[in-house]
């Protein structure tokens, strides 16, 4: 009668060991953004580092066309956003803080990781009068995948030992 139930835990298991095999030998980004207290924007881009840790990552956020800031001090933002933008990146996190976002239309803001020649981009609309507060909420749902993967693989292995 155990039987089966074991055989199907080492199926989820094998399974789990796979998917997370195949996610982490991609290049991926992420992005999500939310409002602060303030009205400011706040984004977050994950993304997946390169397997060689030497190289230089590079993030930059932009739209319309105008450089909104970037982790390359080389490259100025553009007037508009200048003295607003702050990007900072830490080990797979790109972050953009922009104070004073305008009402006016929704726009496109793109994330872009430089880790080897050729940028890597990902874009998503900012419609300030829908974008969630920021919260601890807020980084739970963007993040639930690898939470529901937890919850659910952590009962099964303790089954196994």
């Amino acid at each position: 009668m155990q039987y089966p139930v074991v055989r199907m835990m080492y199926y989820t298991v094998f399974v789990t060991f796979f998917l997370l095999g195949a996610a982490s030998a991609q290049t991926s980004l992420q992005l999500s953004s939310c409002l602060t207290k303030e009205q400011n924007l706040e984004m977050v881009c994950k993304f997946t580092p390169a397997s060689d840790p030497k190289l230089q990552k590079i993030c930059y956020y932009m739209t319309e066309n105008k450089l909104v800031g970037s982790t390359d001090t080389s490259s100025p933002p553009d007037s508009t956003f200048k003295n607003r933008a702050t990007v900072s990146i830490a080990d797979n996190i790109c972050k953009l803080y922009l104070k004073g976002l305008s009402d006016d239309k929704p726009k496109n803001y793109t994330c872009f990781i430089k880790q080897t020649t050729t940028p890597v981009p990902v874009t998503a609309v900012v419609d300030k009068s829908k974008l969630q507060t920021c919260s601890g909420w807020c980084v739970m749902q963007h993040s639930g995948a690898a939470l529901l993967l937890t919850f659910l693989t952590l009962p099964l292995l303790s089954e196994l030992l």
